[in-house]
């Protein structure tokens, strides 16, 4: 694994998804490879399936912000604007929000999941070690003398 730093991969991982998204290349496997470019460039021991969760999340981030400036496709026919009243405009905050929200815990986990697989595919795994085998030496413990047995019929003398 490259051994760049975190805030480094996360930019490179994020010029990279602009650039598949760019060329209409996208989709899951734009959000699952951006995730998994982001841990594979990290430090080994920085490297987690979280740095890609919050890669394809800010990559969501820049996707909404940006759409925000783009004008939607409007229907042929608008609607009425008298009988539209403040709540269509309440109605619209609200999903405008909720879109915000589902979107960067959709985005974030997909990117999670290539994070695991790189995660998983290129980090050394602690493996526990065996203890040696060799001779361990035992203390022993020599008493003076052993101890009487109680019994009924006892030695005089």
């Amino acid at each position: 694994m490259p051994n760049f730093d975190i805030e480094l991969a996360f930019l490179t991982s994020i010029i990279l998804g602009l650039v598949l998204a760019f060329l209409k290349i996208g989709g899951i496997f734009a959000l699952v490879f951006v995730g998994f470019v982001a841990v594979f460039l990290t430090n080994e021991d920085d490297a987690s399936y979280k740095i890609g969760a919050m890669t394809a999340g800010a990559l969501y981030f820049i996707y909404f912000v940006t759409s925000l400036f783009i004008s939607p496709d409007i229907p042929y026919q608008l609607p009425n604007p008298l009988g539209i009243g403040v709540g269509y405009a309440f109605e619209g905050l609200f999903t405008l929000l909720l879109s915000l929200i589902v979107g960067v815990l959709f985005y974030g986990l997909l990117g999670a999941i290539g994070g695991y697989f790189a995660d998983k595919l290129f980090k050394p795994q602690d493996k526990p070690k065996r203890p040696k085998q060799g001779r361990v030496k035992r203390k022993v413990v020599k008493r003076r003398t052993k101890p009487q047995r109680r019994t009924l019929q006892r030695k005089v003398g």
